[in-house]
């Protein structure tokens, strides 16, 4: 009896991800590695702080370097506006800036406007020139923020960046573009061969072990003749490249990786063509605004399952492990951390 052998037609992983937009992604309830990683460097303490939203001058840089380079022209438009400021506000006066553009937009087009009591109270928990007299510091943040005030009614919404920002990030995006180390990653598919194709933002979910989380993929390069597929996140760093381990413990990308994969790694096995390619350890692109030198690192453990001790004892929990506990704290609200006896006395040594 002849045996026919059926030759499966290629797919692309965007076929099997999670097709939402972003704002639908970010308000799904499904655990994510930034809920995970904040909750492992704060403990139980902030539970009730893991979902605010966190922004500094870094995390701008960072996103606009990311949507140049992972998304387009035309989004990065859409999220951010370039304006020259001849003496731009220092990052504190910003968050003064937008902290009164949020409270007070709605009742004073022109922050000099706003009472003097109102401003001070509002900004109360920044510390900024607190031995000042409230008076002192009102008057010199209407001086120093009108400008920015003005501009953040232009921006409808938009992030702004400064002339000068804006080039350190033209910069980057120049540099992880063309430098021997990162710009096969970022090269334009070719399509008169289709073995590579490189695939931006994919988002993907999976419950593992009966927790819903969810990712989205910075980049994915996948080699057909190869059946591999290889995970990227991009990263901007204000240490320089070389330093990059230290901005990995510090911000737990180990747990980024290892859920990462796990949900990517989730989705493949449940695809009948790609359950068969091999799923690359994570990879990391490093870029910093001032030394300019994109490395590539390779986190071998990406696919470990229990806990990584390194060479000087940090122990790094496992990311199903850290949800599964988030989860049920998040469920059940209890009123003090696990091991913790609300009637029976605790035992101190336990905890030495």
């Amino acid at each position: 009896m002849n045996m026919m052998t059926i030759k499966m037609e290629r797919k692309s992983l965007r076929d099997i991800s999670w097709q939402v937009t972003e704002p639908e992604y970010r308000k799904d309830p499904a655990l994510s590695y930034s809920t995970l990683a904040r909750y492992e460097r704060e403990g139980f303490n902030n539970l009730d702080k893991l979902f605010e939203r966190v922004e500094s001058p870094s995390l701008v840089f960072g996103s606009a370097v990311d949507t140049l380079m992972t998304g387009s022209e035309e989004e990065f438009n859409e999220h951010f506006m370039v304006a020259q400021l001849e003496n731009p506000p220092s990052d504190t006066l910003v968050a003064i800036t937008k902290k009164l553009f949020d409270r007070w937009k709605d009742g004073y087009t022109d922050i000099r406007d706003i009472p003097d009591d109102a401003i001070v109270s509002t900004i109360q928990d920044i510390p900024w020139n607190n031995h000042w007299l409230p008076k002192t510091r009102a008057k010199k943040i209407k001086e120093d923020c009108a400008a920015y005030y003005k501009l953040l009614y232009l921006s409808e919404g938009k992030t702004i960046l400064n002339t000068y920002v804006y080039q350190d990030v033209l910069n980057t995006v120049d540099k992880l573009r063309s430098a021997d180390s990162t710009r096969f990653y970022f090269e334009q598919d070719n399509a008169f061969d289709n073995s590579v194709e490189r695939l931006y933002q994919l988002k993907f979910k999976a419950t593992l072990n009966g927790v819903e989380y969810r990712c989205m993929a910075d980049l994915i390069v996948v080699l057909y003749d190869k059946k591999l597929v290889v995970p990227v996140d991009l990263k901007t760093s204000y240490k320089p490249e070389w330093d990059f381990h230290k901005s990995f413990l510090e911000w737990r990308y180990d747990i980024q990786a290892r859920l990462y994969w796990k949900i990517i790694r989730d989705n493949m096995d449940r695809d009948p063509y790609f359950k068969d390619f091999k799923l690359a350890d994570y990879r990391f692109i490093v870029a910093n605004k001032r030394t300019l030198t994109p490395l590539v690192w390779l986190f071998e453990k990406t696919q470990s399952i229990g806990e990584i001790v390194t060479s000087n004892g940090v122990i790094l929990r496992p990311p199903l492990v850290i949800g599964e506990e988030l989860r049920r704290y998040l469920d059940n609200k209890p009123a003090v951390p696990n091991g913790i006896e609300l009637i029976k006395p605790n035992r101190i040594d336990d905890w030495l």
